[in-house]
């Protein structure tokens, strides 16, 4: 058994270890012991390193990452204001509507809307089966349709339209929202 373990020593490993070996009779509790010990541990070790390893490659990406990855931010992001530049471009008609994106895109940041879906699309509130279905409704449109008219996809409607309305509610995000709306159309109202 030594001489097998000797083998897969560097020379100065060997040298050390059978220098502490000889002025001993057992192995020393030195540097050069320890390196010896280590190498003898090395291959009952090694199975479970790589495990590790895989295990850290195959690690399932965060519900946050999972948003990030699958879900139209920026597209959707634009999308939204957009439709507020339009609303706005009504009670701000002086002002060109790419400047009234311009104006909200400061004050209502892709930042701010990705942390709002973090916490719509959380593990709190919708289970994988859940989230994978929303997935697939957005990226394929004629999926997304055929969904809403089953029993899963309304029920998933439902619940989807009532986190939305409970966000609404919440005195704090009613609160942050009309203060980014004021900061909109103070500077809009400034702009004419």
């Amino acid at each position: 058994m030594r001489l097998i373990q000797a083998e897969k020593r560097t020379d100065s490993d060997r040298l050390a270890c059978a220098a502490s070996e000889e002025k001993t009779g057992k192995l020393a509790v030195s540097h050069a012991s320890k390196a010896c010990l280590s190498m003898i541990r090395l291959p009952k070790l090694l199975p479970l390193l790589l495990l590790g390893a895989l295990a850290a490659c195959d690690k399932r990406p965060t519900r946050e990452e999972q948003i990030l990855a699958n879900l139209p931010l920026q597209e959707a992001y634009e999308h939204n204001i957009g439709r507020m530049a339009a609303l706005l471009a009504m009670t701000h008609p002086q002002v060109a509507q790419e400047q009234i994106k311009v104006v909200l895109r400061k004050y209502l940041t892709v930042e701010d809307q990705r942390n709002d879906l973090f916490k719509l699309y959380s593990e709190k509130n919708f289970s994988d089966a859940e989230f994978n279905t929303v997935v697939q409704a957005t990226q394929d449109p004629a999926k997304g349709k055929a969904l809403g008219e089953t029993a899963e996809g309304k029920q998933l409607s439902e619940k989807l339209t009532g986190l939305m309305r409970e966000s609404a509610r919440d005195e704090k995000v009613q609160a942050l929202a009309q203060e980014r709306m004021q900061q909109v159309e103070n500077e809009l109202n400034q702009s004419q």
